[in-house]
């Protein structure tokens, strides 16, 4: 029997109900949120890698790998450069750089460094799995714990270009949830700046914010749960050579103000580019607009938690000289995701709507470059 267009709809109906009513509660809403991501990945994997997980690991045709990752194992995409995930690939099969595969990444001592994410899926049979595995399971906790607002998760910078390229972002910007949500974040600040450098500023805004409160018990435990981070810094120093990149800079902002005024020089021949062209224009505005939200926080010397993070993330971001990291949307809107949740967190709890504002303005760059993903999925698969 073929099913009316009536009962079509009804059906249609029902599902939407179903779906409603599971995005209502905090725990469904982040299981479809970490399903969506996985449905993204599934396309990226089967409409643009030829079938090959290790395809999301964006890993470029003129990087060299290791024996044992070259050839049919690891798909490589047109772009020439790659992007950074295809280093923490390599470090996934090699954590403790015993096949020597230093000589295969980029710039060893920062990789390393973070080890958090390839390190946790180096202890899996196939790291290549675990490590997709691991960005799914941080996506449901990271929604779960935004709770009634748990599929905003979606919206944050670092989870859609880790979802599109495996970067290490999307967990910290899961830990960085956790850290306001919990009153002892003990597990998250020893993990958090084994993910990247930046979950130290979790640990320094915790002391801070203990100490000015006079809880000196929390203040030394969290400064504690940064020596698991401090022996592996220290492992790094020893087996690999020194980070010669001018990361920071003694003068704030001069990173940011030099990418604003170089403006975007890109092509601009096609519809798509032209649209790239000027959402990267917007998102500049909003990264400014986020930073200038931290600033007026400093102003007014809050003593909160929510507020204290926010402001160390900001004086830390000012410090950051590298053009690159400000280059583009993906690149500085991953950075600076922490930043975007805690203004997001902030938006909500005292109802701002500016602070959330800075994360609207970031999202079209980065929406357009899925529209570009998928659609070439649909027509290889079609």
């Amino acid at each position: 029997m073929h099913s009316t267009p009536s009962s079509s709809t009804t059906l249609c109906t029902r599902a939407f109900r179903r779906v409603w009513r599971l995005c209502r509660k905090p725990a469904g809403a982040a299981v479809l949120g970490a399903a969506l991501g996985a449905a993204y990945m599934a396309a990226n994997v089967l409409g643009n890698y030829g079938g090959n997980i290790t395809g999301l690991f964006y890993t470029g045709p003129a990087t060299p790998l290791p024996p044992a990752l070259a050839g049919a194992h690891t798909f490589r995409v047109k772009d020439e450069k790659g992007y950074d995930a295809q280093y923490y690939h390599v470090i996934a099969h090699d954590p403790l750089n015993r096949a020597q595969s230093l000589q295969y990444v980029d710039n060893p001592r920062v990789r390393w460094r973070r080890i958090g994410v390839p390190g946790l899926a180096a202890l899996f049979p196939n790291p290549d799995w675990a490590y997709v595995a691991i960005q799914l399971l941080f996506a449901f906790l990271g929604a779960l714990w935004l709770g009634p607002w748990a599929l905003a998760f979606l919206l944050i910078p670092a989870v859609l270009v880790s979802f599109d390229r495996l970067t290490v972002d999307l967990v910290l910007a899961s830990l960085t949830i956790g850290f306001i949500r919990f009153r002892r974040p003990w597990a998250i600040l020893l993990y958090a700046p084994l993910v990247r450098e930046t979950g130290l500023v979790l640990i320094a805004a915790w002391c801070l914010w203990n100490a000015l409160h006079r809880k000196w018990r929390e203040a030394v435990i969290g400064a504690a749960c940064a020596i698991p981070t401090l022996l592996w810094y220290l492992w790094g120093q020893l087996h690999t050579p020194p980070d010669g990149v001018a990361w920071l800079t003694p003068w704030p902002f001069s990173g940011l103000i030099a990418r604003t005024l170089a403006g975007d020089s890109g092509p601009t021949t096609t519809l798509w580019l032209r649209a790239a062209h000027y959402s990267e224009g917007i998102a500049l505005a909003g990264i400014w607009l986020a930073l200038a939200c931290g600033l007026w926080l400093l102003a007014k010397r809050p003593k909160g938690l929510l507020e204290i993070t926010a402001i160390l993330f900001v004086l830390f971001h000012s410090l950051i000289g590298r053009y690159d990291v400000w280059d583009t949307a993906y690149a500085a809107g991953r950075t600076m995701s922490p930043h975007l949740i805690l203004l997001g967190l902030l938006a909500i709890r005292d109802r701002r709507p500016l602070f959330a504002a800075p994360l609207f303005l970031i999202l079209p760059r980065l929406l357009l470059q899925y529209e570009a993903q998928l659609l070439a999925a649909v027509r290889h698969l079609s």
